[in-house]
């Protein structure tokens, strides 16, 4: 087996390849053109393996080489002390992925990997527009005019109660471009829309409480398969949703979050809002926690944990939401248990 690793960037790529003893067997520094970088990887004759890092390219680069070699590891990018070295960086994922020290970040080559691009400029688009109007209001606020009433950044009388001229160019800047970021997020709301009827597991999901087109995009874009999760609580641990013990000799020195996907994280929350103002199981899970003593951030979290469970079973088994099946399986549970 021969090891390649290889340092990514958009203009050119550094690759070194080991062998099974760690023997540096070639480097080489290509273009980081298609022709280029598969004619480099299909010298290295007989099974192979081939690590790089995580980053924008490496969807497009995973897709290339996944069928060029027995295996395709795309790591999590490593703390580097000193200065940049690209063919050290290359040497050093070679080395790791020689001794199996490299952990993987899922990438796939199904189609709705492709939800990530859209799901990532959405959020681009919401954050600079939140930003924009946090600017658009603060204009306001210095002159200690109020900005708590309906339809205020569609109001353009507003405008005019400002009292400069420059106060009043810099809102109109301001006004034009909160326009102009609120209908580039409409359109990839319409988008969302439009693959709800596209890709069924988007639809499935739309069928939970809390769940729009906009957040089940999320969920499948970051997911892309339910089966990459053992049980729910792997799912808990990659969306953020859980603390893990951090133990050492015996002794607990508090509590961690894993490193995992803070967009699941922010869309479970979010969704766990929203679905405890609807006559669901959900807000009977909240009312049940919060009657045995749990306060408000404790039952919404279970809440948030309730529909990622939900999210898996819902898109396992390929049927829509159903509101009693939660109550039902319980039942079941109590019977068999008593019955034992």
């Amino acid at each position: 087996m021969k090891y390649i690793g290889m340092d990514a960037h958009s203009r050119n790529s550094v690759f070194v390849v080991l062998g099974k003893s760690g023997r540096v067997l070639k480097r080489g520094k290509v273009n980081s053109q298609e022709d280029e970088l598969l004619g480099f990887v299909r010298s290295i004759k007989g099974p192979k393996k081939l690590a790089f890092e995580e980053g924008v390219m490496s969807q497009w680069l995973y897709l290339l080489f996944k069928d060029e070699v027995e295996e395709v590891v795309v790591c999590q990018p490593r703390d580097k002390n000193g200065p940049k070295n690209d063919d050290r960086d290359a040497w050093e994922l070679a080395d790791l992925l020689r001794v199996g020290r490299l952990k993987s970040v899922f990438h796939s080559d199904s189609l709705l990997m492709n939800l990530r691009v859209l799901t990532s400029g959405y959020d681009d688009a919401t954050q600079e527009l939140t930003r924009i109007k946090n600017r658009y209001k603060a204009v306001y606020r210095q002159v200690a005019l109020s900005t708590k009433m309906t339809g205020f950044y569609e109001s353009e009388d507003m405008l005019t109660l400002l009292d400069t001229e420059e106060r009043y160019y810099v809102a109109c800047t301001l006004f034009e471009q909160i326009k102009l970021f609120e209908e580039q997020r409409l359109g990839y709301v319409e988008r969302f829309e439009s693959n709800v009827r596209k890709y069924k597991p988007i639809k499935l999901l739309t069928s939970i409480p809390g769940l729009g087109p906009v957040r089940a995009n999320q969920i499948v874009a970051v997911m892309v398969t339910p089966y990459r999760f053992p049980k729910k609580y792997n799912l808990f641990s990659y969306a953020m949703l859980t603390k893990h013990n951090q133990i050492s000799d015996g002794k607990l020195y508090g509590k961690q979050r894993a490193l995992g996907q803070s967009v699941l994280k922010r869309v479970f929350k979010s969704a766990a809002l929203s679905a405890i103002k609807s006559n669901t199981a959900f807000r009977r899970k909240y009312e049940e926690m919060r009657a045995a003593g749990k306060d408000d951030r404790a039952a919404r979290n279970a809440v948030a944990k309730m529909i990622a469970a939900t999210v898996m079973g819902v898109w396992k088994s390929g049927k829509k939401y159903n509101d009693k099946h939660r109550e039902v399986t319980q039942r079941r549970n109590r019977k068999s248990h008593s019955g034992a």
